[in-house]
């Protein structure tokens, strides 16, 4: 079974999505997992996340990671915007 997560982040503040970024990127060429596939995509006012994984299991568990992550960076971001 294929399983595909899609989240979309948006903020008015376009550096704020920018350092959000930049300090995810390195993440992207580590794999967590065999299983699933990260892609991390900035666009003109937003973040897209896109999780692929080979079952509803290692999607669940990479959603929590990378969402921990943006979370993350978004709290650290934020304190400098």
């Amino acid at each position: 079974m294929k399983a595909l997560a899609r989240f979309s982040f948006a903020s008015e503040t376009p550096e704020l999505i920018s350092d959000i970024y930049q300090s995810l990127l390195p993440e992207t060429n580590e794999s967590i997992s065999d299983r699933s596939a990260i892609s991390l995509i900035m666009e003109n006012d937003g973040l897209i996340l896109e999780i692929q994984s080979s079952d509803i299991i290692s999607l669940r568990s990479a959603l929590n990671t990378w969402l921990r992550l943006i979370q993350t960076a978004y709290d650290a971001a934020s304190a400098f915007h």
